[in-house]
């Protein structure tokens, strides 16, 4: 769908800008120059879904290839039959990490099917110091000293690990320096991150609070007035549902996508039960 395409190459643009250079070696990831996103469809191949979570072109010409877990994956499988559907399409070398969220600390990263041998790499955020990012991007931002480093630590602080504060506590802290940020692009570039990466597998009631911050920034404007230009109407239902579904599987804010496709807030919600 075109217009579905559309909003996920909106967040992609402002995604390449978000990771430039190596800043993800702060979660983990290191030796990862990003150049730009890439789309994240699939060919038609026998997979379980037509989207992959994140795809980023490196500066040496591999792909790396992000996915979320919110459990432990059980076998590598379905990873591999992604990774080959990109290899086809692509033609180039894939580095394939995997990010594990909440309570999950080990997982395979070897699959050995005879002659396919497929490796990924596992990065467990719930290992990372939470309270230190934390501080770390508050004292930044309080001596204007923001760093392309801090919008990764501030985006992916929803999974880390905390000690010193409570859950709720810290998410609080993140929304408040979300609210802080001076720079309208800044603002942009943790928008994208945040729909692009911890927004599919944040809880609603976090979306929510998230939405209320972020709905004045120039991305989610900006996918609003796209929406609007395509003249998606509420007769269209079939199109609008697959719309829907699409950006709901990116994360993006329901008000948003209620605003541009004209479905309800109670479609969207059932919409919701048959992500995955």
């Amino acid at each position: 769908m075109e217009i579905a395409r559309t909003g996920n190459d909106i967040v992609s643009k402002h995604l390449t800008n978000a990771l430039a250079g190596e800043v993800l070696s702060v979660i983990g990831i290191h030796n990862a120059r990003v150049v730009r996103a890439l789309p994240t469809e699939l060919p038609k191949v026998e997979v379980r879904q037509e989207f992959t979570d994140i795809m980023l072109e490196l500066a040496d010409g591999r792909l790396l290839h992000l996915e979320f877990q919110t459990t432990r994956e059980p076998n590598l499988y379905r990873f591999g039959a992604y990774d080959w559907a990109i290899a086809e399409r692509y033609k180039r070398p894939i580095r394939t990490v995997v990010l594990y969220t909440r309570d999950v600390t080990e997982a395979p990263r070897t699959l050995d099917a005879g002659s396919m041998q497929y490796t990924v790499e596992n990065v467990y955020l719930g290992r990372l110091d939470g309270d230190a990012a934390l501080e770390t991007v508050k004292r930044h931002l309080s001596a204007h000293e923001w760093t392309e480093e801090d919008r990764v630590r501030l985006a992916f602080a929803f999974h880390m690990r905390f000690e010193r504060r409570t859950r709720d506590e810290a998410f609080g802290e993140i929304v408040e320096v979300v609210q802080r940020l001076p720079d309208v692009h800044e603002q942009n570039y943790l928008a994208a991150l945040i729909l692009g990466f911890s927004g599919r597998v944040m809880a609603d009631e976090q979306k929510e609070q998230l939405r209320r911050v972020l709905e004045m920034t120039d991305l989610l404007r900006e996918l609003e007035r796209e929406f609007e230009e395509k003249g998606i109407h509420k007769g269209e239902l079939l199109k609008a549902r697959e719309i829907a579904h699409n950006l709901l599987a990116e994360g993006v804010p329901t008000e948003v996508i209620e605003k541009a496709t004209g479905l309800s807030r109670e479609e969207l919600e059932e919409l919701k039960k048959h992500l995955h």
